[in-house]
């Protein structure tokens, strides 16, 4: 089964960045995490910052940045079946997660706009069938391995995604079994963080409540 593949329309709207789509304009999902990141997580990125230097925590975050974008084109040719073309300096990061694409039984959309009538936008990685479940992917990449306890935003938006994957292709009687965060480390196997769908029903009610402080927050700005 293949899902039909969407696209969202950048538009600015009083100098924010939200999607087109369907007739509706909404925030993405990353906008509304960002906008809506808990003090402690502000605090803890702002005393990493200052510890190691601004220049060289931007060098970091820019060089990681410039990976994920280059690892995330590559993957999805991968999943598509195109030609993989790996640059040299990703190869850590691709070898990384090939045993992971690997074991995919069977992808059903790879990087298309999925929305949710709560009032955001996501783009979702992948949606595959992955060792004989239905899941939502989202491939990450990282210096250092990670604790579930410091990816709880990625949690909440792939709970996000699964939940509008689940409206926008009702219609196939979809149902998301699991969500797969895959975190790609340049020297070391990748790192997999599986959530089932009670979990995902536990992060999407999280979500949800950022997604409300988010249209607050908005509103209260103007």
């Amino acid at each position: 089964m293949k899902l039909e593949r969407y696209q969202a329309k950048t538009k600015r709207v009083n100098r924010r960045r939200v999607y087109e789509i369907n007739g509706h304009q909404y925030p993405g999902v990353t906008t509304i995490l960002s906008a809506t990141k808990p003090a402690d997580a502000r605090k803890a990125l702002y005393e990493w910052r200052q510890r190691i230097g601004k220049e060289a925590a931007q060098a970091i975050s820019n060089k990681a940045s410039s990976a994920g974008t280059r690892l995330h084109k590559q993957v999805a040719a991968f999943l598509r079946g195109e030609t993989v073309e790996i640059p040299a300096d990703v190869g850590g990061y691709w070898e990384s997660l090939l045993p992971i694409l690997n074991a995919v039984d069977e992808p059903l959309l790879v990087e298309g706009a999925v929305w949710h009538d709560a009032g955001y936008v996501g783009f979702p990685d992948a949606v595959m069938v992955y060792e004989g479940q239905v899941c939502v992917c989202d491939w990450k990449t990282a210096m250092k391995p990670k604790k579930l306890e410091w990816i709880g935003d990625y949690c909440l938006q792939v709970a996000a995604y699964a939940q509008a994957i689940e409206q926008v292709y009702a219609e196939t009687g979809i149902e998301v079994a699991g969500a797969l965060i895959a975190i790609a480390l340049d020297q070391a196997p990748a790192q997999t963080f599986w959530l089932a769908r009670g979990q995902i029903e536990e992060h999407w009610q999280c979500f949800q409540a950022r997604l409300e402080e988010y249209y607050i927050l908005r509103d209260r700005v103007g």
